[in-house]
């Protein structure tokens, strides 16, 4: 009996350990030292923008209750994946426009970062705006 119940309890934190894991990994930022590996766009846009654990959401969260530490750090990784996006070949498109289009996200990504480094809520909030998704996606998606 006294076995069963400490296999039952060791499950138990198995399973609340894998838990805490996977909630951990998806809103862990990039390191921007990596130069080994640029990400695809799918980990761009999944990290990035997509979901409630993304770093636009993440940033504008932290912006919004004054978390600056964890603003920045999240600001950082997405302008590193701005940095990154044009590294990559689009789907279907042009590359000229692609430059074009992914010069002018990873500006934004940089004003974002620049206006957690500033503390700025305001800033944060107007530089998340000027990420164009609709006009990337419409050419090269």
């Amino acid at each position: 009996m006294v076995r069963k119940f400490i296999r039952a309890c060791l499950f138990a934190a198995l399973g609340l350990f894998a838990v805490a894991l996977s909630f951990g990994t998806a809103a862990t930022p990039i390191s921007p030292n990596n130069d080994d590996k640029v990400p695809d766009i799918s980990e761009i846009m999944n990290k990035g923008h997509k979901g409630a654990d993304s770093y636009i959401s993440l940033i504008r969260k932290a912006a919004k209750s004054e978390q600056w530490g964890d603003a920045q750090k999240y600001a950082k990784s997405l302008a590193v994946f701005g940095e990154c996006l044009g590294k990559n070949k689009p789907p279907k498109g042009d590359a000229e426009s692609w430059k074009t289009l992914t010069e002018k996200y990873a500006a934004a990504t940089k004003a974002v970062f620049k206006a957690t480094e500033d503390k700025n809520a305001k800033a944060v909030n107007s530089a998340l705006g000027t990420i164009d998704c609709k006009g990337c996606h419409s050419k090269h998606r």
